[in-house]
């Protein structure tokens, strides 16, 4: 059985961005975003590996507008 998510069209689904600055609504709203996710994902497996290279990181970072203060550079 899968349970309901929250419904997107109720107000009250919302109430919490309310209380957010600028930077925390964008981060909801990145965090939210499945490509963003997938970039993320595949950034944080290219770390796991010792592979990323400071071409991802800036690609990731142009893309996104993000960089991660615990990247490798």
């Amino acid at each position: 059985m899968v349970m309901p998510g929250p419904n997107w069209r109720s107000p009250a689904a919302y109430e919490n961005l309310r209380s957010l600055d600028a930077p925390g609504f964008a981060w909801e709203f990145l965090r939210r975003n499945r490509a963003f996710q997938r970039d993320r994902r595949k950034l944080e497996q290219a770390a796991e590996r010792g592979a990323l290279s400071a071409d991802e990181l800036d690609g990731f970072a142009r893309r996104w507008g993000v960089r991660f203060p615990d990247a490798q550079e």
